[in-house]
């Protein structure tokens, strides 16, 4: 495990059993607010993403930042796999647990220390920007930024789109263009990533007023997620405030 990672563990009433999970803070200054990205599949996201190296470049420049990553990883596929798919059997308790548990925990172990928590984001990829979705339209009032890589979307979360009301969400949503038949290895399911994708981002439209929208001649890879992180973190980076927001389609 790398060093600069702290190991937590949270009794989940949800799961029914200890969850562990990282934490990665990165503390340039004095900052009272803390920026705090939730990311799933998190171990991967540090072995094949690169993402601690990836944000502690992206921040060196910085005069003032206070960013927490919290990583959250599934103990096997078969567990991602019923974590993530809306028709997985642990599904609805995995979103309760980061909505009512995980989140709680963490707003308690920053505000407890006189902090405020400024930015609350979730990265994912494929089945984990799904599940990030699926949490995030659970409570829409919780989270801040959505960073979307390849989401493995269904009819599942059109549905919990449309029956939202305006929201202030920063979404960062990338799709490749060679994602239109990923098979699902664990269940054999064709997944058309690039469609729902397309059918999914005319829909948050009509909730939210800032989405960066990006389609790259890319497949369902970690080589192209790992290539595209440091435009996504960014994103949750550079956007600060309401009146800063634009509408960027690539």
């Amino acid at each position: 495990m790398n060093a600069s990672l702290e190991e937590c563990v949270i009794t989940s009433r949800y799961l029914r059993r200890d969850q562990r999970y990282y934490i990665h803070e990165y503390k340039r200054g004095h900052e009272e607010t803390v920026d705090v990205l939730f990311v799933q599949d998190g171990m991967d996201y540090v072995e094949h993403g690169e993402i601690l190296p990836t944000l502690e470049t992206i921040l060196e420049n910085t005069k003032s930042h206070h960013v927490v990553l919290v990583l959250v990883p599934p103990s096997s596929s078969e567990e991602r796999y019923h974590f993530y798919h809306p028709k997985g059997k642990q599904h609805e308790s995995y979103v309760q647990f980061f909505n009512k548990e995980l989140l709680r925990d963490i707003r308690r172990r920053f505000t407890s220390n006189g902090k405020t928590l400024r930015k609350i984001g979730l990265l994912g990829d494929s089945l984990g920007a799904a599940v990030s979705m699926g949490i995030a339209c659970d409570s829409p009032e919780s989270w801040s930024h959505m960073l979307l890589q390849s989401g493995a979307f269904t009819d599942f979360h059109g549905v919990k789109v449309r029956n939202l009301q305006k929201t202030d969400w920063f979404v960062y949503q990338v799709v490749g263009r060679g994602e239109e038949s990923v098979i699902y290895p664990l269940t054999g399911e064709t997944l058309p990533i690039l469609s729902f994708n397309r059918i999914l981002h005319n829909q948050l439209q009509s909730i939210t007023d800032t989405i960066t929208y990006c389609e790259e001649d890319e497949q369902h890879l970690w080589d192209f997620w790992r290539r595209d992180l440091p435009r996504a973190l960014n994103y949750f980076i550079d956007t600060n405030t309401k009146g800063e927001r634009d509408e960027h389609n690539v």
